[in-house]
């Protein structure tokens, strides 16, 4: 008997009809053993407490308490165990009964050995099944545990763009264990960047510096329970506060001297403003990543406010609106030359000049601009010093111009050059995919199964951009290009040996003869023993 083995009590108040279960089965054989036998429900209650069966077999007819309601308070309380009821009633009331308490199965008497091994085999079946299934799913909760800070971090960066439902925000915090103290929020972004690493430097020495830095200002902000720190975009931490009486600018300082003096790094933070409602988080993100973009002008190791950046001139949000970056970056990406100048001329016209300080205003729309570019431009992997003369000193030419019209031919000029840098890498990567793609046909010629939606799988590619670029580069369809190659194949095939016609065709991957044979005549003219006579 082995220790897996099914514990089945037997629960009968007829000492016969027990002997006779414990002796007309080889309960060894079916994996299970007889582990314990009552003669009432009252006493196989306490029997179940002590042994934890896996199946009882009970009678229905007892003294004290029948089957039925034994078997309901059995359920209740251990909804793993499995029941067999035995009865001598036929009635369609009772299996009625006996199905709605949760039974698994129910015999007539008198007992029937093969009829009793096989209902037990089934309910043996039924309980590795529940038994997999659990095992799954804590293998499924440990898995989900274990990826509960990925999940954690996932979603505070969801909660930064605004990308979910108010109604489920608090209940996915809640399960999260992120405590809300007010309905204050407040967003600082991190940037930290060290002199002495190398830019070669390997992802695993990155990983490794990003998870120091980021347990740092957790250590930092360890006693704040609303405080919550994490990884945002582009390497960056976040810190959200949800405690009205932190001052944040007060506790970016002191960080900031920290996390100098402990990394030997240079470190900028921008804050954004204090908001009302959890939904309003994405708008304090937002300007504090703009409050750390302006880390080019104020320098290293600044914490930088928004309402800073924006007391000199408020209509700076105005002239340079998130949406107007998104769809500059958009036509740099696209190649729209006409659509980013347009854009740089809105830009600047919108500027009243009678609001003073109009060089500042200039120097900031310019400075956005030139971001936009190298945002672009490190996306797209473009390395920057191999096209521009410039020893990319872009930043410095934007203080040393001092009048629109040149400031606007300047991020012209550097919007126009950009952008044909990135349509000559564009042609470069969209040659070598057809070049790939057709080296793939020529060696996969013989597979009928060729087609466009397979190659555009294979190379990741949507099947209709594919189809677009292709017919593009090589002034043919994927179709005709594939017909073309097989035809041509075809031909020698024809001319260096003596294979017939329906070996040809298989050879260059058509099933049937007939529509090669009407194929390679649209092609050469000729008809396949026409053009092996000729």
């Amino acid at each position: 008997m082995t220790d897996d083995s099914l514990k089945v009590i037997l629960v009968d108040d007829e000492n016969l009809v027990r002997d006779l279960l414990k002796n007309c089965i080889k309960w060894d054989d079916i994996g299970m053993k007889v582990a314990g036998e009552a003669s009432n429900a009252h006493e196989a209650l306490d029997l179940i407490e002590m042994i934890m069966p896996d199946i009882i077999i009970a009678d229905i007819h007892m003294p004290f308490m029948d089957g039925i309601e034994f078997s309901g308070i059995v359920i209740e309380k251990y909804p793993y165990i499995k029941i067999l009821i035995l009865t001598g009633y036929e009635e369609f009331e009772y299996a009625q009964k006996c199905v709605k308490v949760g039974v698994a199965d129910f015999l007539l008497k008198p007992i029937n050995d093969d009829e009793i091994i096989k209902a037990l085999l089934k309910i043996k079946e039924k309980i590795n099944e529940e038994r997999n299934y659990r095992n799954e799913y804590d293998q499924l909760k440990v898995q989900l545990e274990e990826s509960l800070p990925y999940l954690k971090e996932k979603f505070l960066n969801e909660l930064l763009q605004g990308n979910i439902g108010s109604e489920k925000i608090e209940e996915r915090m809640a399960y999260f264990g992120l405590d809300i103290k007010s309905d204050d929020f407040q967003v600082a972004v991190m940037e930290i960047t060290y002199p002495d690493i190398n830019n070669n430097a390997g992802e695993e020495e990155r990983l490794l510096l990003g998870i120091r830095r980021l347990d740092l200002v957790k250590q930092y902000f360890r006693d704040d329970r609303y405080i919550y720190t994490f990884s945002g975009n582009s390497q960056r931490i976040v810190i959200l506060n949800n405690n009205e009486a932190i001052d944040m600018t007060e506790c970016c300082e002191s960080l900031k001297i920290m996390c100098i003096n402990r990394l030997k790094c240079f470190i900028c933070i921008g804050i954004g403003n204090r908001y009302k409602g959890i939904n309003c988080i994405r708008l304090s993100y937002k300007e504090a990543c703009d409050a750390l973009s302006f880390k080019v002008i104020a320098g290293k190791n600044q914490v930088i406010n928004y309402n800073d950046i924006n007391s000199t001139n408020q209509s700076i949000k105005y002239h340079f609106s998130y949406e107007q970056m998104e769809i500059l970056n958009f036509n740099l990406k696209t190649g729209m030359q006409e659509k980013v100048v347009e854009l740089i001329d809105i830009l600047f016209d919108s500027i009243d000049a009678e609001k003073g300080i109009v060089i500042n205003t200039v120097r900031v729309i310019a400075l956005n601009v030139i971001s936009s570019i190298l945002n672009v431009a490190t996306e797209l992997e473009i390395n920057i010093k191999d096209n521009f003369d410039r020893n990319l000193q872009l930043y410095d030419c934007i203080f040393k111009i001092d009048n629109m019209p040149d400031m606007k031919a300047y991020l012209k000029d550097m919007a126009i050059s950009t952008i044909k840098i990135i349509k000559k890498a564009y042609v470069k990567k969209v040659n070598k995919v057809i070049t790939d793609i057709q080296d793939y046909i020529e060696k996969n010629i013989s597979n009928s199964g060729l087609s466009l939606s397979n190659a555009a799988r294979e190379y990741y590619l949507n099947p209709s951009y594919l189809s677009r670029i292709f017919k593009q580069e090589t002034g043919q369809t994927f179709v005709e290009y594939l017909t073309k190659i097989r035809m041509e194949k075809a031909a020698k095939l024809i001319m260096e040996t003596d294979m017939k016609a329906y070996q040809i065709a298989e050879e260059i991957g058509i099933t049937d003869p007939h529509y090669f044979s009407i194929c390679f005549k649209k092609y050469t003219g000729m008809s396949v023993n026409d053009f092996k006579k000729a």
